[in-house]
Formats: structure tokens, sequence, C-alpha cells
């Protein structure tokens, strides 16, 4: 009896053995001859960065992921202010060119090169070579990846949603004797004394900039600032209206142009088209901006840490003046969808199962760990609560420094801190901004506030969005400038004249064919 409880024993063991063995050939599975993978990624022009293709971190991707599997991953760089140009010119090459896994914030860009064949069908592969993508992004945000009955594209998940934020300089309030402004006519009286008196300390009152401003003025059209004129925010106009076509988007581009003719906002906004108004902030002659809801206290580029290096008094606080013209009881702002980022096997994939497996294997705690912290002790510390608290490496370390917050542009499939530890989530997240765990605390519950969904997605390809979305984007932007700077008594009359070239050029066809496909997605109960 006991040899066979032995004998029992030992073939379990065995069993178990040989188990052990299959699931660890199955997780880290080795290409009988050497292939080559490549996979996109942005080069952000970071100032002090390492080459997006050359630093640790993708040599750690080459050690942890590529080396086992006997793949070399090749970098296709892609500048990100050039991403759509690039990436149609990357695909149009064919095989040649494309690369084997690419991805893109442009959801219309996404649904374009599915309506032109351009794309694998992933189901499959995700079914095989995808445990941890499922496991991680949940059936939600890998339905936003559907279209037309499909699955083309794994987007991404975030972990948070908030979009954008307007911050003013509080000091600068203080300084002034102000209130915080609660709307935006309020706002108006703030910006006006901004621009009347020596804000900056320099004994020239003249040369304060009271709203800096780039030449992107469309940035607002999913922000607070534009969206607290839009007189219908339903969810069926949110999802299908291109924003110029809402009721009350006209009132936004007439206060810009009040804005600009009276001197408030940046003079040469129109000709500044990288972001050189930047300047105008960390110099500390302007007193209000827009961008990312946590832009201030990023590390890149480090707005505020810029500016408190020789104004430590100086804060950029959140601006909470915007109530909306459909209820002025609310100050809406506007959230992503829970997806973010799409990523896309192209149909000239020489080794799609091979680019699934390195999304999946991104999607490993220990992975996302790894990329978004970097190396204990060089790159982070961890606190009396495990939590990673971000810091910057010193020069020895150079190849080390992040060229984006938390690494986005290699953690494809997370957009945001992200810890297995829920409980240490929120913790982890306001340490990873250096210093300024109380300014994202502070931002956080603002921009939160009154969340408004402006991140509507279609599980049809929408094709006029596709086919005009690019166009209609660049029209917007040109429509908002030449009515900002239009002479007021005409601005009006303008914004109605190219309101109506905007929808003869596709605004209509798109507001046509998405209000048919919501309402199909959506029948009167």
């Amino acid at each position: 009896m006991k040899k066979i409880l032995s004998l029992v024993l030992a073939l379990a063991m065995l069993l178990s053995m040989m188990l052990t063995a299959t699931a660890e050939e199955a997780e880290v599975y080795r290409f009988d001859e050497p292939i080559t993978l490549k996979v996109s990624v942005f080069d952000r022009g970071n100032a002090g960065g390492t080459a997006p293709d050359d630093n640790y971190y993708t040599k750690w991707i080459q050690e942890n992921f590529g080396d086992p599997r006997n793949i070399t991953i090749e970098w296709v760089v892609i500048p990100r202010s050039e991403e759509e140009a690039k990436l149609n010119q990357l695909l149009a090459g064919g095989a040649e060119t494309a690369p084997d896994l690419c991805f893109t914030y442009n959801g219309n860009l996404t649904g374009s090169y599915v309506e032109q064949g351009g794309l694998l069908e992933l189901t499959e592969l995700l079914d095989q070579y995808g445990p941890n993508i499922k496991k991680l992004l949940g059936e939600n945000v890998i339905n936003a990846g559907r279209k037309n009955g499909g699955l083309y594209a794994i987007c991404a998940r975030r972990v948070n949603i908030a979009d954008q934020g307007v911050f003013i300089r509080k000091d600068w309030v203080e300084k002034a004797g102000l209130a915080m402004p609660t709307t935006k006519a309020e706002l108006l009286d703030v910006l006006r004394y901004f621009r009347d008196n020596d804000m900056d300390g320099d004994g020239d009152p003249t040369n304060e900039i009271p709203w800096a401003f780039s030449s992107d003025l469309r940035v607002g059209s999913s922000a607070i600032f534009s969206l607290s004129f839009l007189k219908d925010v339903s969810d069926r106009t949110m999802a299908c209206s291109p924003r110029p076509m809402i009721d009350g988007y006209k009132d936004y581009a007439l206060f810009l142009n009040q804005m600009y003719h009276e001197g408030l906002m940046s003079p040469d906004f129109a000709l500044d088209k990288t972001e050189v108004y930047f300047n105008d902030l960390t110099s500390g002659r302007a007193g209000v901006y827009q961008s990312n809801w946590d832009h201030p206290i990023r590390v890149s580029p480090g707005i505020l840490a810029a500016l408190q290096t020789y104004l430590p008094e100086a804060e950029l606080a959140p601006l909470e003046c915007f109530e909306s013209a459909s209820d002025p009881t609310k100050y809406y702002h506007g959230m992503y969808g829970a997806h973010g980022l799409n990523n896309f096997i192209p149909v000239y994939s020489k080794h799609p199962e091979a680019a699934m497996m390195y999304l999946d294997w991104l999607c490993q705690p220990d992975v996302i760990f790894a990329l978004q912290n970097g190396v204990e002790g060089i790159t982070y510390d961890l606190n009396e609560d495990g939590v990673p608290v971000v810091k910057n490496p010193d020069e020895a370390n150079h190849d080390k420094t992040f060229n984006s917050m938390q690494n986005l542009d290699y953690t494809l499939l997370i957009n945001g801190q992200y810890l297995a530890d829920e409980s240490l989530l929120i913790k982890a997240q306001a340490l990873s901004y250096q210093g300024y765990a109380d300014e994202y605390e502070a931002l956080y519950k603002a921009f939160h506030k009154d969340p408004l969904n402006t991140g509507w997605t279609f599980e049809v390809v929408l094709q006029a969005s596709s086919e005009y979305g690019t166009r209609l984007g660049e029209f917007e932007n040109e429509m908002l400038t030449k009515v900002t700077m239009a002479d007021p008594a005409e601005a009006s009359a303008l914004f109605d004249q190219m309101l109506e070239e905007y929808k003869a050029m596709g605004g209509q066809a798109c507001y046509d064919e998405a209000t048919a496909a919501w309402d199909a997605a959506h029948p009167a109960q």
C-alpha cells in the first residue's frame, strides 16, 4: 500500500513538474529562428531626454522580452507632433516600412485604416496570446477597439480619465488683493487687472500676458473653457455633434475675440506652433493657461518646477470659474472614455503573433512596475507605505531618464500610474509628481468635478469622420483663429460664414452619420 501511495505521489510530482514546464514554455515561447519585431515609439523632443529608441528601457525590454523569445526589437520612431502624417507614410510603404505594432490616440484614424482594409482583425490573436491583456483591460476597454463587428485595436486602459484643466497664478490673485474668480465675468475682471499692473515685478506693467495661448485654440473643444458655453451637453449631442455645430460654440469663439482685442491673451498666439508660450509661463510673465489637467506639476516639461526655481512663492492653482450655459450650477469637466491609446497590427505585419505576445507581456504587473518606475535607488525610492516615489536620476544614470510621464510610450496598454494594489494607487499617483503631492490632490479634486463624457466611441466605423475628420479639425482651428483676430463688428458674421463652409466640407455629413449610428444603437424605449 505504501509503495502504491509512494508511486502515486511520485507520479503526481512528475505531472506537476511537467505542467509547470509546459506553463513556463507557453508563457515564454521561443521562436526557432530569430525574428525582428518592429514597434512604434514616440519621439516627444524632450530637451535633456534620451533617444527614444536607445536607452535603459529599450534595452531592458530587449533583454527581458526579446532575448528569451529569440526576438530583436526594432524601434520605429515617430515624432509626436507628426503622428498622423508619419503613420500614413509608414503604412503606405507596405511591408517594407510598416511597423508590426503601431499606435495612435486618434480613433478616427484607426477607423480610416479599418475601412481601407489596412488592419488585422485581432480576435483570434487575442484569444491565443492575450490572457494578461484580458485580465488587465476588462471587457469594456477591449470592446472600445471594435469596429464593424471586428476587433481591430487593443486600447489602453486609462487609470485616470480627467482631460483638460485651466490654471491661474494664485499668487498673482493674492498680490492684487482680489478673490479667485468664480464666473467667466469675474475672470475677465481679473485678467484686466493682470493686463494693467506690474504682476511679475519687473517694473514694466505692459509686458504681462494675462492668458497664455498657443496657435491650437481647438484644444478647448473638449475642455472646460469651451464646454462652459455649450447650451446642450446631452449624451447624444456630445457623441454625435462636431463641436462647432453645437449651439453655444459660437459664443466661445466670440469670447476669444473679446479677449484678444482687450489684450487679455497672447498677442502672437497664431504664430506659436511649437508651444513657445511655455516660456511665458516659466519666466513668470503669464497669469493663466490651459492644458492637460495635471500639466503644471508634470515632471516633463516641468512648468511649475521651472517657475519656482526663482519664484518659490509662485502657485498655479486650478481655475474653477467656467459655469455652464446649460446649467449655471454645473462646472462641467470633459472626461476621456475608459480607453486610451489605440494599438493595432497592420495587415503588412510579418509577425502579428509576436506583436500580440509583446502587448500581453506589457500587461504583467511586474513589467508595468519596472517600466513605470525604473530602478530603485536611482529613479525611485520606496516609502514606508511601499509606494514608489519617483526621483530624477543623476548624470551618471542619464540613460534611465523618462521621456514621458510613467514611461507611457513603452507601457502601451496602461495610461497612467498603475499599481496592482489599488489601495496604494492614489498615493502613488500623487507621489509620482516629485514634491507636488498636495497640488496633485487639489488638481484631481477640481478637474473631476461635474464630469462630462467627451470620449464617446461607436462600434461601427464612421466613414465621414474617417474621411473628413483631419481636415475638419484643421479648419476648426483656422475658423477660431480668424474669428478671434477679426474686427469685433465682423466676428459674428465671419463665424456664421465659416460654419457653413465647415458643414459643407464634411461637418454635416459627420453629424448625420453619427446621429444615425447613435439612434440605431439607442432605439427609443
